[in-house]
């Protein structure tokens, strides 16, 4: 078998031809002026880089903390005091809507100033931050508080108990939402 390029004739050029084609470059340390604005740009590029990251990082990592808010807990407590309350089954459930989106615009009011609010139940170790006395405390300045029966008469046992078992199983079958779906 041949190959193509043996019968191929060489160029005639004389060597003397050669060497004054050839210019010399301007080179140091045996890179072009080209190589060296490439490397040049990347190392900027790096350089900038690595100070955007630590900026996004450092910002990031100061604005937010974890506090933690024991939820059921104040969900609890206000639907047995209204259960203990003497407010008929329309009252009650007025009340407890208020009461409930009160709690959601004080709890959205932690997300919003930076804070990343974990339920108590959550939390399985480490030093978090309660926040479950200030949430109540802003809510019930918002939403007062149901007072308890007089007279054990005003409204018997069973009935309380009915009120509280309805205003649990709505709270579950919405999964904490109000009837307009929103939280």
């Amino acid at each position: 078998m041949t190959d193509l390029f043996d019968y191929m004739a060489a160029p005639a050029t004389p060597a003397s031809v050669k060497a004054s084609q050839v210019k010399p470059r301007g080179r140091f340390a045996a890179l072009s002026a080209r190589e060296i604005l490439l490397f040049a740009g990347a190392a900027t590029t790096f350089v900038w880089g690595a100070w955007v990251t630590k900026s996004v990082a450092a910002q990031g990592s100061g604005q937010q903390e974890f506090v933690q808010l024991q939820l059921q807990g104040i969900i609890g407590e206000y639907l047995q005091a209204q259960a203990r309350s003497n407010a008929d089954e329309q009252t009650a459930a007025r009340q407890t809507a208020v009461f409930m989106a009160a709690l959601d615009e004080t709890v959205s009011g932690l997300s919003k100033s930076g804070k990343v609010v974990l339920v108590h139940e959550a939390i399985v170790g480490g030093e978090v931050p309660d926040v479950t006395q200030s949430v109540k405390t802003a809510v019930y300045a918002k939403v007062p508080r149901p007072q308890p029966a007089q007279a054990l008469g005003a409204a018997p046992q069973g009935q309380a108990a009915r009120v509280e078992q309805e205003m649990q199983a709505f709270m579950a079958a919405n999964h904490g939402r109000q009837r307009d779906g929103k939280p």
